[in-house]
């Protein structure tokens, strides 16, 4: 705790000499940070909190009464489509730092739903272990927070969606061979800072309008660790989600293969309404990867600099965790940022951004 003090005080000369009186990251608009191991204080918390569950804001408050006012109607499947979209189009927070200012990070969307009461998420449980939440089991924990009583399964529903990366980040991580592209670890640390805040804002409106909400990935339930069978996992899946929501299938590298391909960010909450699911779910996990339809391809096992991804082993989650380790020490010599990330085998390949045209 020494030290996160020593760190915290340093960010607070920073923030006094850029007059960010919220202490908020600031985008680099004409520099880099200046010795980002000690300096790129959210960045540091964003990798830990995704280790521990930590750093993240209080929940906000359900507003119980609010939902006594019948004159404003519930939110929609339009609704979240909509705002989902407009936030991406416009919200200050999806743009990069120097030496990109101000380019955005992500494209418009793809946005799914699945009931609560999916039986999938019991599948889950078996697929990727018991630790997995249903939507009703961190539901519940959110109504307990709020002292209310936790809504059946049948009156929840979750909102998937997809955050296509933009194409400079693409192109330049095509281009790269042992280590992330410069834009490609921004997006990695400002895309999740962004969709963690764009999920937020959502979150609390809906609160804040009596309908209870939650987004898993910043709560302190959420961390990733090694677990039995799987390796690393999470106890909230974006991908296994959104997977379940229609909105695509795995690759071999493990990665969800969309409409808008590959290389994405994905997110997803929880909310007490009864959203219509508008896509068909794949019943083969693997519909849109040539090499698991028998086709030949495995681009993006060339692709991997550490071969962690075989025809006959598919995807080892320790190789490529390794790999993707080290390249905290890379991302903050070059870019001057705190994060880690690779994201090779999700770029020049058949599947970066669109289903392979043999599979469509």
């Amino acid at each position: 705790m020494q030290y996160w003090a020593f760190y915290e005080a340093i960010n607070m000369n920073m923030i006094e000499e850029t007059g960010d009186p919220m202490g908020k990251r600031r985008r680099m608009k004409d520099r880099y940070r200046r010795a980002s191991f000690l300096t790129d204080i959210e960045g540091m918390k964003n990798a830990i909190g995704e280790m521990r569950g930590m750093f993240f804001p209080k929940q906000p408050p359900l507003n119980i009464h609010a939902r006594k006012n019948i004159a404003m109607p519930l939110p929609d499947e339009s609704w979240f489509e909509n705002i989902l979209t407009d936030k991406i189009a416009h919200h200050p927070e999806n743009a990069m730092e120097y030496p990109f200012y101000d380019e955005p990070i992500f494209d418009a969307p793809l946005v799914g739903f699945i009931r609560g009461d999916d039986p999938i998420f019991h599948t889950f449980k078996e697929v990727i272990g018991p630790h997995h939440f249903t939507p009703w089991e961190i539901m519940k924990w959110q109504a307990e927070n709020n002292g209310v009583t936790a809504p059946e399964p049948e009156e929840i529903s979750v909102v998937s969606f997809v955050m296509p990366i933009s194409r400079n980040t693409r192109r330049d991580n095509a281009a790269a061979v042992d280590w992330p592209a410069e834009r490609w670890a921004q997006t990695r640390l400002l895309g999740e800072i962004f969709s963690q805040t764009m999920v937020r804002e959502i979150v609390t409106e809906l609160m804040g309008r009596g309908i209870l909400a939650v987004s898993p990935d910043v709560t302190p339930k959420f961390n990733k660790k090694r677990y039995p069978n799987v390796g690393w996992a999470s106890p909230w899946s974006h991908r296994h989600i959104a997977y379940a929501a229609g909105l695509g299938t795995f690759g071999m590298q493990d990665f969800l293969i969309t409409e808008k391909g590959c290389a994405h960010r994905l997110s997803s909450f929880v909310v007490n309404l009864k959203l219509t699911p508008n896509r068909k779910r794949q019943e083969d996990i693997h519909a849109y990867c040539l090499h698991h339809q028998g086709i030949s391809c495995l681009k993006c096992a060339a692709r991997c600099p550490v071969n962690a991804i075989t025809a006959e082993t598919a995807h080892n989650k320790e190789t490529c965790y390794q790999k993707v380790a080290d390249s905290l020490k890379y991302c903050n010599k070059n870019y001057h940022i705190f994060i880690y990330g690779c994201g090779l085998c999700a770029t020049d390949v058949p599947c970066e951004s669109e289903i392979p045209k043999p599979l469509r």
